[in-house]
């Protein structure tokens, strides 16, 4: 049976939906902006704006373990522009993104309103980083890093770039793994991987027109960062962000029954 057309009005009502969502998160950049008194939890509001958002694209989502208490480095796997989405929701944490995004519209305005952390490419741009970063996590907070540098398709998991490891031992805090998994489409396809030719606003309309996506997000034991080395942070928590990314686990996050035969039906 053709679901094209209620797949196209699923799209259009969720992306007036999100344009909507798109421009309170601007209204919010703005009033955190003027906050001169610190009066608005940033961390609160993006947790909401995110859960929000995930609701828009029918994402569910499914916390395994729990986020540790207090400063740390949460390191996660990178698959899609919706990990930031995800995790956010997940828990309060700040963003490390390339210096570039600034000049994103729109996404570089809902970055900046977010506290993200910007690193600059090449040698010498990971020290005024890390100047920001450890009197942050010194203070109790969080911040997310996807030390692949790149995404990939979410079936394995690429090895880490060690640099930004060093705010942990700077810091003397705990680094997190969070292991990522998002199902299947309806159809059995793997959509939620924004890679290789993959543009943005192509990749948001087949997000949108999707009736449900299961994402996982999976809390691992936390590893003190002293007495190690970058490195050792770096290869143990890729090791153990691995062993949850298993392409042989996939078929556990497809939609449920009733979404799949909603959609047959449409």
């Amino acid at each position: 049976m053709n679901t094209t057309p209620a797949r196209t009005v699923r799209a259009v009502v969720r992306g007036a939906r999100l344009v909507i969502h798109l421009a309170i998160g601007l209204l919010l950049g703005v009033a955190l902006m003027l906050d001169r008194w610190n009066r608005l939890n940033a961390q609160a509001l993006m947790t909401w704006w995110c859960q929000v958002a995930l609701g828009i694209f029918s994402i569910e989502l499914i916390r395994n373990g729990a986020p540790h208490d207090g400063g740390r480095i949460t390191v996660a796997n990178h698959v899609s522009w919706l990990d930031i989405i995800v995790i956010g929701a997940s828990e309060p944490t700040r963003f490390v993104a390339k210096s570039e995004i600034q000049d994103w519209p729109i996404a570089g305005s809902l970055a900046d309103a977010c506290g993200t952390f910007y690193i600059r490419r090449g040698k010498g741009g990971s020290r005024p980083l890390l100047d920001k970063l450890v009197p942050h996590l010194k203070a109790g907070g969080c911040v997310t890093i996807f030390p692949e540098g790149t995404t990939t398709d979410g079936l394995s998991v690429l090895p880490f770039h060690p640099r930004l490891f060093a705010a942990a031992l700077e810091a003397q805090c705990v680094v997190q793994p969070v292991a990522l998994r998002y199902g299947l489409s309806a159809s059995g396809d793997n959509i939620a991987p924004f890679i290789g030719d993959d543009d943005l606003v192509s990749h948001v309309l087949r997000m949108l027109k999707e009736p449900e996506i299961v994402v996982e997000v999976n809390y691992g034991a936390v590893l003190a960062s002293e007495g190690r080395t970058r490195e050792e942070l770096a290869e143990m928590t890729q090791a153990s962000i691995s062993k949850v990314v298993m392409p042989t686990q996939r078929t556990s996050l497809q939609p449920s029954l009733e979404t799949a035969l909603e959609s047959a039906l449409t």
